[in-house]
């Protein structure tokens, strides 16, 4: 079945510490009560959605990240799912692999909160595909 060979697949990718600690620090800066801040991490989380790799660090937060506190992780699936909800089909291959297979790969997570938020996310990327990419991966 295709849901087990997605669910198997392995991607390469690998973020750069420097961007890796960047994202977490804005992460952790956008849940902090000040409205200002939130504001200025907003903003820079939209710039942020320029770069294609954006996106796999995402993923890479929620899924990979297990010594990362679970707020930051559930937040980085959420900001997540409102990329792919707004910008799924300009997504390059690879990307949207990658979240496939991380959705697919962290469904069991033993975190509740973060299967919370993988579920919805797996929810928006099968919404996202085309009728015959759905297809494809539900009757393969």
């Amino acid at each position: 079945m295709l849901w087990d060979q997605l669910s198997k697949m392995e991607y390469e990718w690998k973020p750069d510490e420097q961007g890796l600690q960047q994202i977490l620090q804005l992460l952790k800066e956008s849940q902090s009560p000040d409205t200002t801040t939130q504001r200025a991490v907003q903003q820079k989380l939209e710039q942020l959605n320029q770069y294609p790799d954006f996106n796999n660090y995402l993923i890479f937060v929620l899924t990979k990240l297990k010594s990362e506190d679970e707020p930051t992780r559930s937040l980085s699936g959420l900001i997540l799912k409102n990329n792919v909800k707004a910008h799924f089909h300009n997504f390059p291959n690879g990307v949207t692999d990658f979240i496939k297979s991380e959705c697919l790969n962290n469904i069991g997570d033993s975190s509740p909160l973060i299967r919370a938020t993988v579920g919805p996310m797996l929810l928006r990327v099968s919404i996202s595909l085309s009728s015959a990419e759905l297809k494809l991966l539900c009757c393969t």
